[in-house]
């Protein structure tokens, strides 16, 4: 009974948790379609909860097995940590939505585990090779992402937008706007891949295969709701408030995401689609000119990732602890 009892909490948590990253992390493949004006906020959250199910259902499984099984191991993976892990993460995001500011669900989950291993394990029992590898990506996403970014629409402002003239460059942007709504949707298949570990790669080790695939659909339907209930507040903030975008450097920025985070998933890395977004606006707004690029506000979203790690830590393992007193 106590058993079920902690699973169905798992299962709460785990749903919470998806429907919380995907209002964050939303923002990441639709955002910059938005920004530019491509497309309205609610046809882009429609299309956006589309590719990320599909993403989170047939891309994400070597990502939850990093998350699940790859920094605490397995035995020491029980469904009360899972509980934990997920609730501690989701009320980390919780708090970051309601102030507008895309953090990256990524470092949550993964703050989460590292808490409840250090609390229940010790650190001598966690694979801190991983762990390592992961605050490597961490780092290194964003800035591949910032150089691709610039790259790609470096190329396109000085190939096709080069002393033209405005009648072909407003062309030019109505072709990018349809070609830029492909180039979200291809994002959206990443962000999926990395949101559904993140949402239910702790639960999904400890129940098992065969009743995974169940976990696994729950938690894309988390996403989906997430995404059109929630999902308008973080995708305003990438799609307006870093840097002005139009439909040539929206595409720029996001085919440059959106390929990175298909990279990394496919290797079962849970970098940061948020991170690499983010980079990639901020290196396509340097193409155009340093003064579009918003400095206050990238120091403010820094600011919050860089305290995301310790503030999950803290809540994972304080949980872990005041749980273990009563129980």
């Amino acid at each position: 009974m106590y058993m079920e009892i902690l699973l169905i909490l798992g299962v709460v948590a785990a749903v919470y948790m998806a429907f919380n990253i995907a209002a964050n992390d939303i923002g990441n493949s639709m955002g910059t379609v938005v920004g530019s004006g491509a497309l309205k906020m609610r046809q882009a959250l429609l299309i956006g909860a589309l590719f990320e199910f599909i993403g989170a259902l047939f891309l994400g499984s070597n990502v939850i097995k990093t998350v699940g099984s790859g920094i605490v191991p397995p035995e020491f993976m029980s469904s009360l940590g899972a509980f934990i892990i997920t609730v501690s993460a989701g009320i980390w995001i919780t708090i970051t939505i309601l102030k507008k500011i895309p953090i990256s669900g990524s470092d949550a989950i993964i703050s989460s585990v590292l808490g409840y291993g250090i609390a229940y394990a010790g650190l001598n029992h966690l694979n801190l090779v991983t762990a390592g590898y992961i605050a490597l990506s961490w780092i290194t996403s964003p800035l591949i992402g910032l150089a691709s970014g610039f790259a790609v629409y470096y190329v396109l402002r000085k190939g096709l937008l080069k002393k033209k003239s405005l009648a072909y460059k407003d062309r030019l942007e109505k072709v990018f706007s349809y070609l830029q709504i492909g180039s979200s949707s291809f994002a959206a298949l990443g962000v999926g891949a990395i949101d559904i570990a993140a949402a239910t790669g702790a639960l999904y080790v400890t129940v098992g295969a065969s009743a995974g695939m169940d976990i696994k659909v729950l938690g894309a339907l988390g996403l989906v709701f997430g995404i059109l209930i929630a999902g308008n507040r973080i995708t305003d903030t990438i799609g307006r408030r870093i840097t002005e975008l139009v439909p040539t450097r929206g595409f720029s920025a996001q085919v440059s995401a959106g390929t990175i985070t298909l990279l990394f998933a496919s290797i079962g890395m849970p970098i940061s689609p948020t991170q690499t977004l983010v980079g990639s606006v901020i290196g396509v707004g340097m193409a155009h000119g340093t003064s579009t690029v918003k400095i206050d506000i990238i120091k403010h979203i820094a600011t919050t990732w860089i305290v995301t790690i310790p503030a999950c830590i803290a809540i994972s393992a304080t949980l872990y602890f005041l749980i273990s007193y009563i129980i």
